[in-house]
């Protein structure tokens, strides 16, 4: 029996008809894998500032994880992305975050801005009082060596919260 198409589906979209339980485990990670170099920048400078893109790029690297990992995505003052770096491996419910060693990063990639990205292995993205007091701090500091964040993104398997859109930065 055919699935029926989405409406947002093109004529000649060989994954249409797919539905995820039609994917064994190696079939999921390797459909992950090609979403992530398809929304991935293709040139090093390539703008990386597009809200929806970076958030779905972040949920498709970051929410699989089984343990807590905190990145920071560098970018040039027209916020091209420089560089996508894990700076911190934690554990399965927290991470230790030094502002020390992501200023030191942001100024050895020569950041004008950063967007600050880490996942919650819980599945659920909504930030923690701690996710809040990290971001004042690194805001503070960042701001002192004129580096903007733009962003925060919390990444949990039941999709994204941005620190921007809440108006929390």
């Amino acid at each position: 029996m055919t699935k029926p198409r989405s409406h947002h589906t093109l004529p000649n979209d060989r994954f249409a008809a797919l539905a995820p339980t039609d994917l064994s485990e190696p079939e999921r990670e390797s459909l992950i894998a090609l979403a992530l170099r398809v929304l991935e920048p293709s040139r090093p400078y390539e703008t990386f500032c597009d809200a929806e893109t970076v958030q779905r790029y972040c949920r498709l690297r970051f929410a699989q994880e089984s343990r807590e990992l905190f990145a920071c995505a560098f970018l040039d003052s027209r916020h091209r992305l420089l560089e996508l770096s894990v700076l911190f491996q934690g554990t399965i419910d927290g991470c230790s975050v030094h502002p020390r060693i992501v200023a030191e990063a942001a100024l050895a990639h020569r950041s004008a801005a950063v967007i600050l990205i880490h996942n919650h292995p819980s599945g659920d993205p909504e930030p923690s009082q701690a996710d809040v007091r990290i971001t004042k701090r690194l805001s503070t500091l960042l701001d002192l060596l004129e580096i903007r964040i733009l962003d925060h993104i919390v990444v949990g398997r039941e999709g994204t919260v941005s620190f921007a859109a809440r108006g929390l930065l």
